[in-house]
């Protein structure tokens, strides 16, 4: 396989949400973003038309009416940490701070309005294919044996950055609460571990050369893939190095950690083209394996991966969907809550509380 195709066939399946359908092609080539080699304009015009099917009400959604809302507003404490925001794979910061001019899904806004103290980590889009791009010349690249140093080095130093700003915001503080969403989550369990240290020496990759970051209190993880398929991983090893170096809730009690994930779509390998049933089956077989068909998740990450850190605290949130954005794109607003939202956040908010 040649460099430029490797490189080509990772960043469409990291980058999700995508586009995404159980078939028989090879597990990277499964996600692709819609309007790939063709025009802005027509690449929106084709995703607007296929995606009006994708979000229409169907037996594969769970209806908002299953969802609970009589949690109470959660309002932080006067000794509440600083709170620090990671985005997923193929986010950026201000997917965070204006939700793509939606200020109801905002996290940013949603946390401040409750009386915390939020930062989110600097990302631009860009950044996570130029990771990929300095990934693609290692050796662990191509073995499926990479750590967090060859693709998302990078990623680790912002967080760095970020941790070192909430704190000289707030001089009273001597911590940080990390709220995660999507693959920030198992990169943010990477840098708590130390693995930041990796980015300039060739420390052994195992836990027992690593020093945990004290700065971290707790990590807050929404619609993290903790588990990945091996045969489709897209981080090419990355995701299963964390697992193997520290697995589980690895620092409990110092550190406390909370899954959260909606129970949004079922998979429904069968369904038509372009709906919702069938892109969700796509992404939790990429995911997790298997065809993803009856399986539950929020759209891109199944509820058993997303679940699959054992001894951190489990939060089921239903009709809670994966992104502030339309499944399958980065830049249309979503019609559905996500777990930013602010009709949502109380409900894994609460953990902030004890």
């Amino acid at each position: 396989m040649r460099a430029s195709d490797a490189l080509s066939s990772t960043a469409r399946t990291a980058f999700s949400p995508l586009r995404a359908r159980a078939s028989s092609k090879p597990p990277l080539a499964r996600l692709a973003p819609l309007g790939l080699g063709q025009s802005l304009d027509a690449a929106k015009a084709s995703r607007s038309d296929a995606f009006l099917t994708l979000t229409r009400a169907s037996a594969d959604v769970i209806d908002v009416s299953d969802a609970s809302s009589d949690d109470t507003r959660v309002r932080a404490s006067a000794s509440a940490n600083p709170i620090v925001v990671l985005s997923g794979f193929g986010n950026c910061s201000s997917d965070y701070e204006d939700a793509l001019g939606n200020d109801e899904a905002s996290l940013a806004k949603s946390l401040r309005s409750r009386g915390f103290s939020v930062h989110v980590a600097e990302v631009e889009r860009k950044d996570w294919f130029v990771g990929i791009l300095r990934g693609i010349f290692t050796k662990g690249f191509w073995m499926n044996a990479c750590t967090t140093r060859e693709s998302y080095g990078w990623y680790l130093e912002r967080v760095d950055a970020c941790v070192k700003e909430a704190l000289r915001a707030n001089p009273e503080a001597t911590s940080v609460d990390i709220v995660a969403h999507s693959a920030g989550g198992w990169l943010a369990r990477a840098f708590i571990g130390g693995a930041l240290a990796m980015n300039a020496s060739e420390v052994e990759c195992s836990g027992d050369f690593l020093k945990r970051d004290e700065r971290v209190r707790r990590l807050i993880c929404l619609g993290t893939p903790h588990a990945q398929d091996a045969k489709s991983d897209p981080t090419r090893g990355a995701s299963k190095w964390v697992n193997d170096t520290w697995p589980g809730a690895y620092f409990e009690p110092d550190v406390q950690y909370v899954c959260v994930t909606g129970r949004a779509v079922v998979g429904n390998a069968s369904a038509e083209p372009k709906t919702i049933g069938k892109y969700a089956a796509g992404s939790y077989a990429v995911v997790a394996g298997g065809d993803g068909d009856g399986v539950e998740g929020d759209a891109v990450v199944p509820n058993c991966a997303a679940l699959a850190l054992e001894g951190a605290e489990m939060i089921v949130i239903d009709a809670c969907w994966h992104s502030m954005s339309t499944v399958g794109t980065f830049d249309e607003p979503s019609k559905f809550h996500w777990y930013g939202s602010d009709a949502v956040v109380d409900r894994w908010l609460k953990v902030l509380r004890a």
